[in-house]
């Protein structure tokens, strides 16, 4: 393959599966640009992102700018032909978008111009999607608003969470840079300006957003829960504490709204205002993620007839 000099800029998951599929079929990455290391955990110890994991594996040099608007220059040296992102988590500067032969490329996870923005996945989710997809794009300054060359649909199950559509679209949008890599290397590709009257935008989940809003409609609280799920997960209060919801289902059956009831042997479920959500997976704050029936048979049993906050 040609000897081209190719930058890769990623951070979490999603994009560590597009840069190992980059180098299992023989895509030399020279640099890759990932977000700096957080501290995490009680003993604050730094952790890699997994981009960064993925680099060191194939000794792959590492910039981690923290702040790529002003701090750019390694990657000017470097004088990129190709610059291919992932989630990488920084509005990257119009220097360096302007800077690479074939153009900088990114992998977005919506069919654009729907979700532009940092949650496209779990705002999918939320909305009771059942179709999303992954759409590969000319980067411009303005967030996910440049043409579109390809775009590939995933189905959203009703099993779907965001954990396992993030690991569907890292799968997704692999296949869709190598189907087109050669196109775009080539300077024949053809890109799309998106439609700006069909613009939908999907900004980054905020803290609040984790807290369960009992007044939604039955439907729409079920969908947050798969979109927080499994981390960092919605929430209800129970006496003033943080429980999570991590997987539910739904029972067609009315019980008294915002109360924790007991459901079957060894099960628990809050009514809702047409019928009950029965917990299948939980964390109490402070607690391990247990399944319901194991929280029932323990301090489980003594919430039941509680208000849900």
């Amino acid at each position: 393959m040609e000897n081209r000099r190719i930058i890769f800029m990623g951070t979490p998951k999603i994009a560590s599966v597009v840069l190992k599929t980059m180098l299992e079929n023989d895509i030399h990455v020279g640099l890759v640009v990932t977000q700096p290391d957080k501290k995490k955990g009680r003993k604050q110890q730094l952790v890699y992102s997994e981009v960064k994991e993925v680099a060191l594996e194939y000794d792959i040099p590492v910039f981690q700018p923290v702040k790529i608007k002003s701090d750019y220059q390694t990657i000017l040296d470097f004088a990129p032909d190709l610059i291919v992102t992932c989630a990488y988590g920084q509005i990257v500067p119009k220097e360096v978008l302007n800077l690479p032969r074939y153009g900088c490329v990114n992998l977005h996870g919506s069919l654009l111009p729907k979700y532009r923005g940092g949650a496209p996945i779990q705002r999918a989710i939320w909305n009771g999607d059942t179709v999303s997809g992954m759409s590969l794009m000319k980067m411009a300054p303005k967030m996910d608003a440049g043409p579109v060359l390809a775009q590939k649909e995933i189905e959203i199950l009703p099993t779907d969470n965001s954990t396992t559509l993030f690991d569907k679209m890292g799968v997704c949008a692999s296949e869709l840079l190598l189907s087109h890599f050669e196109e775009i290397c080539s300077g024949h590709a053809v890109y799309v300006e998106q439609d700006e009257s069909q613009v939908v935008f999907s900004p980054v989940l905020s803290k609040e957003e984790e807290h369960i809003d009992l007044n939604q409609d039955d439907e729409h609280i079920l969908n947050q829960i798969r979109a927080f799920a499994n981390a960092p997960g919605a929430y209800v209060l129970l006496k003033g504490k943080k429980f999570k919801i991590l997987k539910a289902s739904y029972l067609n059956e009315q019980n008294e709204f915002g109360l924790l009831v007991k459901i079957g042997k060894n099960k628990l479920g809050i009514g809702l205002h047409l019928g009950t959500l029965v917990i299948e997976t939980c964390q109490m704050e402070g607690k391990p993620v247990m399944d319901c029936a194991s929280f029932f048979n323990g301090q489980g049993r003594n919430l039941v007839g509680n208000i849900v906050e």
